[in-house]
């Protein structure tokens, strides 16, 4: 198991590429990139270390070699930030290339990046994916309903790239959804959050537009792992990119299709590299190949283990609650709150007709009562920075 990995870690810790006074602290021993049991001996790399230090302690790569300094997004806390090197650039483009390529992007798009343009860099690499294509762009940093309509309108854009929620937010309004379906949009490339089959058919008949999903990480870049024309799992290039899927009970690999906690490593001489990197997303992976005709493997995104409710013993999900309000109409935001043992759905925009059928599924899915509160459009306030699912202590 991962061979080819362990020998590529060898070679790039002779090449001094750990030598960081982050890493130096990790690893007591070259030894333990001798065999894959030698590395599990490696301890987890996880968030708040890296908050708790600056990005040049993180880093061996000399200052002529950087390209820019990024941050993540603040989602689960403080922004940190990242030393990317012009190597990095280099790797993304090979990896848009091979992600983008598959489902049909090329010189002849043009892109619209509706995403907030700060220090972050998911925007400035959803700026970079065009571009590594041969394809221009246009951002909307500010991407209301109004302001992407606007744009669609003015400017001839085939493909958008942004989270779901933000393209899911023209639906509200007819004469926006009817905008949208007439624009010259035919790809919606998604990433920042989970998308389900649910909002993904809304999404392709509100837009007339193909709807794939992309998966990326601050630490890293986006995308990192992406839809093929089938659909089915989030293919990533493993020359690039070590991925165990862990028990998050016993920190053990899972055998092949099983649930765990995907934990990167990568493998080439990094800005920041990644070692045994932990990141609470819970995935499970196949490496058969895929209809696309693709060898590189896949991965399934399940959520978050800090954004679930357990009932029962077994984990409720935010795309679980998704998946039924979606199917059952629902064109807006969602929040569960649970307060002890109560539970309580919020919903926008949610037809009365069909609030007994969802109330009849979330206690379902729950197995217990379940409150519904439909609220005014537009008010829950998600914006990809908060959990779905809020536990309050009763």
């Amino acid at each position: 198991m991962y061979e080819y990995e362990i020998r590529t870690l060898q070679s790039l810790y002779e090449e001094g590429v750990f030598k960081s006074s982050f890493y130096k602290k990790k690893l007591y021993s070259k030894e333990v990139f001798l065999s894959y049991d030698q590395f599990l001996e490696i301890s987890f790399t996880y968030k708040e270390e890296l908050r708790k230090i600056s990005a040049f302690e993180r880093t061996t790569t000399p200052m002529q070699d950087v390209f820019g300094i990024f941050s993540s997004t603040g989602t689960t806390g403080e922004k940190t930030f990242y030393v990317y090197s012009k190597k990095d650039k280099l790797v993304h483009k090979e990896f848009v290339q091979e992600l983008l390529g598959a489902i049909g992007l090329t010189a002849n798009d043009l892109g619209g990046v509706m995403a907030p343009l700060d220090t972050g860099v998911m925007a400035h690499a959803m700026m970079w994916q065009f571009s590594a294509i041969g394809a221009g762009f246009v951002n909307c940093p500010i991407p209301s309903p109004e302001n992407m309509i606007e744009l669609v309108k003015k400017v001839p854009v085939t493909v958008i790239s942004t989270r779901p929620d933000i393209v899911t937010s023209v639906v509200y309004q007819p004469e926006f959804a009817k905008a949208a379906k007439e624009s010259s949009v035919k790809k919606l490339v998604l990433g920042g959050d989970f998308l389900t089959e649910e909002r993904r058919t809304l999404l392709e008949q509100t837009w007339d537009a193909e709807c794939y999903n992309m998966f990326g990480m601050s630490e890293m870049f986006g995308p990192m792992a992406g839809e093929c024309k089938k659909k089915n799992g989030l293919h990533y290039i493993n020359k690039y990119l070590m991925i165990e899927i862990l028990d998050p009970k016993t920190k053990q690999p899972v055998r092949e299709g099983q649930i765990g906690v995907a934990v990167y490593t990568t493998l080439w001489d990094k800005g920041f590299p990644l070692l045994r990197y932990w990141t609470d997303d819970l995935m499970r992976l196949e490496t058969a190949p895929c209809g696309c005709g693709s060898k590189n493997p896949r991965l399934f995104y399940i959520g978050r283990l800090s954004d679930h409710i357990r009932v029962n013993g077994a984990s409720v999900f935010p795309s679980d609650v998704e998946s039924i309000l979606f199917a059952e109409g629902l064109i807006g935001e969602y929040k569960v709150v649970q307060n002890g043992e109560d539970i309580t759905v919020f919903t926008e925009a949610l037809a009365e007709s069909v609030q007994a059928s969802v109330c009849e599924k979330l206690c379902a899915l729950f197995k217990r009562q379940v409150g519904l509160s439909v609220v005014t459009p537009r008010s829950l306030g998600y914006l990809g920075t908060k959990n779905r699912f809020e536990i309050k202590l009763s």
